[in-house]
């Protein structure tokens, strides 16, 4: 036989090119752990007496000793060691393996890839939803023709679920983790299922034994989870604990009983879990604190004082035990999910709140109140939504206070009170270098201070426009030098109600039976002028943001446009219709004179031509309005009048034309 007939030389080239490849893995292996083992001995040399920051982070070793590696670099290590440049010399196996995972770390997922992800997952989960509907159309078979007994099929069920159960241990002590533990997921459904059919479906067992066959179930998943750091299997433990009132009931219970149970549920999973990159175990818990939520308001509400504020205490008490026992990196943002999921309360118990004692209802709001701003106060790296909570979340604690305000003086004190809450957190926010966190609590403490204003000056107009105005005086001495421009729609809502406060009262005067400008509405309209005067004057004082949206033309525009709608409102119908009408045409003709030569003085061009725009304007009406005036007198007095500002107007911008011409005329 020739050498070309002979197999053995390809087997013994495949041997050894088995053997080259044994070889360098174990090379590189080797390699990876020293390099691991140095890395950790810095880390600890650098992070000495600082256990909390350590424990932190992930493990660099798994339970069994062995060196934990990244996947892509586990795929590296199972390919051929390359040449380097071509000269067939092996690479070290230091530089082989960081080269490779260099480039793999910008490589986008292949074809391969996706089928390895196809067949690995996709395949469990139609598997086993198959399995289920086989398992299913068996057991309507066998009932449907009468051989199987309501015990029998319990009992199948739970044979089942040990079977799958049994397989998936075997696969997780075999090292197959994540087929393990899709069976053991797997199994928990099973569980539920035979727990509702025992259960309230064929009443075998009592609803109770059921649902704690469930937790039992469910909690030694969640343990083992923990002890194999699977978030996978963590969160089918939990959603399998939170589902099991659900599937053991047949929507009996009451209210506080649901939530009370999902508060333990939800409080023992944070307890337990420590992980801070276990981001989907975060939405696992608060996305089930807001379905016990919604839930809880379908069901009976029971007896008892706190019947009303079931659902509020309920996110209270999960919030807090987030601020005690939840990851750093979580509980601040933990904290507020389960807050707002405690929203559902005020409108579900609203109705029982009013008549609630009031001390009760104190109570319950300040507990509110203190866990809203201990969780806004919780600085982490990701904090979604923060500024948005900082100003809706006390809204939380606040329409629980306000069950009990029966009138405008204590719907006052219950908004100022909380208005001082919020300006102190933006003071403790300020002391502490948080100047942007600092700007959304005087946001809000600006915008409850108004409220707590409007509500008690209501009823008097004067002092009502006053008092709003000097409030919003006071938010541009503290916004002047924020660092964000929130703070500053708290003043313009402030002064704004002020302007739109005296505009009410100023139309609500009966027509031609007053004298301009010596009214009570005429003092309001003064008070509001005033404080946007000063408003404006501070902010342009300022270093902070608010100057960058409110500039010189802006304040300017504002407190001038004020001013002339005042004055036009006061001349409108004053006296009778001939002197309002010869008074309001004067009255244009001045505004648009005066507004040309401060624009002249402070170099403002859009205020110039405003003025230009009203001069015209107070000589069209003239022409057009000026003859319904019966007195002859008042009719050439209005003609005369807007004769002379536009005579007036016309020399300014003739004087600065040639002033014009002047400077660029060549000198000498």
């Amino acid at each position: 036989m020739s050498s070309a007939d002979d197999p053995s030389p390809p087997a013994d080239s495949g041997r050894r090119d088995d053997a080259l490849r044994l070889a360098a893995l174990e090379s590189q292996v080797a390699a990876l752990t020293e390099e691991v083992t140095r890395l950790r001995t810095t880390i600890a040399a650098i992070s000495v007496g600082a256990e909390a920051s350590a424990s932190a982070r992930a493990p660099l070793i798994d339970r069994r000793g062995a060196p934990r590696l990244n996947p892509n670099i586990a795929a590296m290590l199972r390919e051929p060691p390359r040449s380097v440049g071509g000269t067939g010399a092996s690479a070290s196996p230091h530089e082989s393996v960081f080269a490779r995972a260099t480039a793999a770390a910008g490589a986008t997922i292949s074809g391969e890839e996706i089928e390895s992800l196809v067949g690995r997952y996709g395949t469990l989960l139609l598997a086993a939803l198959v399995i289920l509907m086989g398992v299913g159309v068996l057991i309507q078979v066998a009932v449907s023709r009468g051989l199987l007994t309501p015990e029998v099929r319990v009992g199948f069920g739970a044979l089942a679920a040990v079977v799958v159960g049994g397989a998936g241990m075997y696969f997780h002590r075999k090292g197959e983790v994540r087929y393990g533990n899709v069976l053991l997921a797997l199994s928990l459904a099973i569980v539920d299922l035979v727990a509702w059919g025992a259960g309230p479906r064929l009443r075998l067992i009592p609803t109770p034994v059921a649902l704690a066959i469930v937790d039992v179930v469910a909690i030694a998943l969640a343990a083992l989870a923990l002890r194999d750091e699977s978030e996978f299997l963590f969160c089918v433990a939990v959603a399998g604990a939170l589902s099991s009132p659900f599937v053991t009931s047949q929507g009996g219970g009451t209210a506080p009983a649901l939530l009370t149970y999902g508060a333990v549920v939800l409080l023992g999973a944070i307890r337990a879990v420590r992980q801070p990159d276990w981001w989907r175990a975060f939405w696992v818990l608060a996305g089930g604190a807001l379905v016990y939520a919604l839930a809880s308001a379908a069901l009976t509400p029971g007896q008892g004082w706190y019947v009303p504020f079931a659902i509020v205490l309920f996110a209270d008490a999960c919030a807090l035990g987030a601020l005690l026992w939840a990851a750093d990196e979580w509980r601040g943002n933990l904290a507020r999910a389960f807050l707002v999921a405690g929203l559902v309360g005020v409108p579900v118990g609203w109705d029982r709140m009013v008549t609630a004692p009031t001390a009760t209802v104190a109570a319950v709001a300040l507990s509110l109140a203190v866990v809203t701003y201990a969780a806004l106060a919780v600085r982490e790296e990701r904090q979604p939504y923060w500024t948005l909570s900082a100003v809706a979340l006390p809204l939380l604690s606040l329409a629980v206070a306000s069950a009990r305000t029966h009138d405008e003086m204590s719907e006052a004190v219950v908004l100022g009170l909380w208005a001082v809450f919020a300006l102190g957190a933006w003071q403790f926010e300020r002391r502490r270098g948080e100047l942007e966190r600092g700007s959304a609590h005087l946001l809000a403490g600006g915008l409850l201070g108004a409220g707590s204003l409007a509500a008690a000056l209501w009823n008097y107009p004067l002092p009502l426009v006053a008092g709003l105005a000097a409030w919003g005086v006071l938010l541009s001495v503290a916004a002047r030098e924020e660092d964000s421009p929130l703070p500053l729609i708290a003043v313009v809502v402030s002064l704004g109600g002020a302007a739109l406060s005296a505009f009410d009262q100023l139309a609500s005067r009966a027509a031609y039976s007053y004298a301009p400008f010596m009214t009570r509405s005429s003092a309001s309209a003064l008070c509001a002028t005033v404080g946007l005067a000063l408003a404006s004057a501070v902010i342009g004082r300022g270093n902070g943001k608010a100057i960058k949206w409110a500039g010189r033309p802006v304040r300017l525009a504002t407190v001038i446009g004020f001013a002339i709608l005042w004055g036009r409102m006061e001349l409108a119908q004053a006296f009778n219709r001939d002197v309002a009408m010869f008074l309001l045409t004067a009255y244009y003709a001045a505004c648009g004179l005066v507004s040309i030569l401060v624009g002249r003085r402070l170099g403002i061009q859009r205020l110039r031509l405003a003025g230009l725009a009203l001069a015209i304007y107070a000589a069209v009406k003239a022409v057009v309005g000026a003859s319904d005036i019966s007195g002859v007198l008042l009719r050439v007095g209005a003609y005369g009048a807007v004769g002379v500002f536009l005579l007036a107007a016309g020399y300014m911008y003739r004087e600065r034309r040639e002033r014009a011409e002047a400077v660029a005329a060549p000198t000498g």
